[in-house]
């Protein structure tokens, strides 16, 4: 038996409920997905695990109510589609809570008095941000002006992937925050 026609046969046991097929589909790629999803989205175990079950349960959905038919791919890779686009929304959802955070963090620093003074300030963080050598100037331009995704960041200035351009991220801003901080402390802006 080749082996799409066993994975349409497990796809045809799915919708017809039986539920061993979940289990066979559990048992021969969840060792593989965690390794892959660790390895390309910075998950530890736990997560990726989460996200394998994440796609298990998508996959059952779509084959139960009708919304996938037959494969078109390997069930492998259908899978991996699945966890890639979990996995890439839960990275988008965690930077920007980050981003909410550290943005919260910076506002809860500085409190404005008026609007002018609030706009002078913002003169100050931009000429800072215009002060910091690059990769840092570009990155936080980039993400927080521009609102490019970690991972158009990294395609446009040539990293690895979206983890090395979030992990620099991190570290510019911090960087601009502190500047920011020490600035306002001297000037008492």
């Amino acid at each position: 038996m080749r082996l799409e026609k066993k994975e349409q046969d497990i796809l045809e046991r799915i919708k017809k409920g039986d539920e061993n097929a979940i289990i066979v589909v559990y048992d021969n790629y969840r060792k593989e997905f965690i390794q892959w999803c660790s390895n390309n989205y910075g998950t530890d175990e736990d997560e990726a695990a989460d996200l394998f079950q994440d796609s298990v349960v998508a996959f059952y959905y779509n084959a139960r109510n009708q919304r996938l038919n037959e494969l078109t791919s390997s069930l492998k890779t259908y899978l991996f589609a699945i966890g890639k686009n979990l996995a890439l929304k839960r990275l988008n959802r965690e930077s920007r809570m980050v981003v909410d955070h550290d943005v919260l963090e910076l506002n809860s620093s500085i409190v404005p008095e008026d609007l002018f003074e609030n706009s002078e300030k913002k003169k100050v963080v931009s000429a800072l941000l215009n002060e910091m050598g690059e990769p840092c100037r570009s990155i936080l331009k980039l993400f927080y002006f521009d609102r490019f995704a970690m991972d158009a960041i990294a395609a446009r200035l040539g990293y690895k992937n979206e983890h090395v351009v979030k992990s620099q991220k991190l570290r510019c801003f911090n960087t601009l925050k502190k500047m920011v901080l020490e600035r306002f402390e001297q000037d008492e802006i």
